[in-house]
């Protein structure tokens, strides 16, 4: 086992989700929703139509390009809509909305490979496409290898395993429980891309951890780095340098243009399933906790079930909710609806009591330097967000990269002034895309 040192980033004092938590999966919802996009401008076809009936497990929208993975619903029942939902982020998506029969009843495309010791490279990817797991940044690919099942040497394969922050408890427990399930995993990736080294990358301060790689022989199969980490722990951008000793040139780099793939160890065990057992992805690992949650819990939830279930299969509030943030509370965003779906990304949801809320008013930036001292990528954020704040994203693109932030909140979690920074630089961010894309409006 290695040791490698990430420099940057904060320890941070405030409550964390426990990664001693069983897994708790909740009873299937009456009604989910399900968006047909994760990005502005680029849309999955529907494939249903309302009052068609559906199947867990079965494809409900596909993106012809190549850019998204399908769409599958995690129950079976019935299409009762089909058009825009206002999320927090501030954009209509269209959306399924699915209403439950009460069977689960299951039915999809996505058949299992019979042998992954033999199994041909394109069919492992291609079932993996099929399953809805983005194991790679297919979006990022030139479209004949995204479009086709034939994919350029990746060099190196990396399986995060602690997270991207508070999201570390989760990686942390799945990989405790479900360590034996690697090797295989480790396999699967050595078929599909033959890497030239495959690495695992853990906390060095997690000694169940390290007990599981132990136990499961995980130190034969690939290369275990343990790390002393803080927040904002394992974003690509930083693992890239911890790992390679080299910077991904910003803004618009990609770790795969060097012939490099992160992935998290939820998603391969995902593509893993997919593969042996043929199931698509229908379901998510998510920590629910804060002091206004009375039972925090470590929960596998059905994609597209309303937040407010999550709520209630952990007790409920407790209190008076101040602030419901989907995400980790640095850079999740908070919630005005709770019938807000769970996503295929959805990792954390974090509940803090009405009485810990700070409230107060920003100030003006005081131009300490504090955000630019903390800052991982060694950018200015008190610049980028006041441009961003008066409506000039375009100059904070060009003058302080702006596509270069990781959106880590760091700056705002130190900013004297409580300045919310990164909501404007978001702010900005959002405004240029809806600029560029070609069916953005603002």
């Amino acid at each position: 086992m290695k040791s490698v040192t990430l420099f940057g980033g904060l320890e941070l004092d405030t409550d964390l989700p426990s990664p001693d938590l069983p897994f708790e999966d909740i009873t299937a919802p009456q009604r989910i929703i399900l968006p047909l996009s994760d990005r502005p401008g680029v849309y999955c076809r529907p494939l249903v139509q309302k009052g068609e009936a559906v199947f867990a497990g079965e494809k409900i929208a596909e993106d012809p390009t190549g850019k998204m993975m399908p769409v599958h619903s995690s129950i079976s029942g019935k299409v009762v809509d089909i058009r825009p939902y206002r999320y927090a982020e501030g954009e209509n998506t269209l959306s399924v909305f699915i209403e439950t029969d009460g069977k689960d009843s299951f039915k999809t495309e996505v058949s299992p490979v019979e042998n992954l010791t033999e199994a041909d490279p394109a069919t492992l990817i291609d079932t993996i496409k099929k399953a809805g797991v983005k194991i790679i940044p297919f979006e990022h690919l030139p479209e004949p290898e995204r479009m086709g099942q034939k994919i350029a040497k990746v060099k190196h394969f990396v399986i995060n395993a602690i997270g991207t922050g508070y999201s570390g408890a989760l990686p942390r427990r799945i990989l405790v429980k479900r360590a034996n399930e690697l090797s295989d995993a480790a396999q699967m990736i050595r078929r599909m891309f033959n890497p030239e080294k495959l690495f695992l990358v853990v906390n060095r301060e997690h000694t169940d951890v390290q007990e599981a790689i132990t136990h499961a022989n995980l130190d034969s199969v690939m290369e275990v780095l343990s790390m002393d980490v803080y927040y904002p722990l394992g974003h690509p951008h930083l693992l890239f340098k911890a790992i390679f000793g080299k910077e991904i040139p910003c803004p618009g780099g990609k770790a795969i243009d060097f012939g490099v793939v992160f992935s998290s160890v939820d998603t391969v065990l995902h593509a893993l399933e997919a593969v042996t057992q043929g199931k698509p992805l229908i379901k998510r690992y998510v920590s629910v906790f804060g002091s206004g949650i009375k039972s925090p819990k470590n929960l596998r939830v059905r994609i597209g079930t309303p937040l407010k279930e999550l709520v209630e299969a952990c007790g409920g509030f407790d209190g008076t909710p101040g602030r419901i943030v989907l995400g980790n509370p640095l850079d999740g965003m908070a919630q005005f609806d709770l019938d807000r779906p769970v996503l295929r990304d959805t990792r954390l949801l974090w509940v803090q009591q009405e009485a810990d809320v700070m409230k107060y008013s920003y100030r003006a930036c005081i131009n300490c330097g504090d955000c630019t001292k903390v800052c991982p990528v060694g950018l200015m954020p008190n610049f980028l967000s006041k441009f961003c704040e008066f409506g000039k994203s375009e100059e904070a693109a060009e003058q302080y990269d702006l596509w270069t932030c990781i959106d880590c909140g760091l700056c705002a979690y130190v900013c004297p002034a409580k300045r919310p920074i990164v909501h404007f630089i978001n702010y900005g961010k959002r405004e240029l895309s809806l600029r560029e894309s070609e069916y953005g409006t603002l």
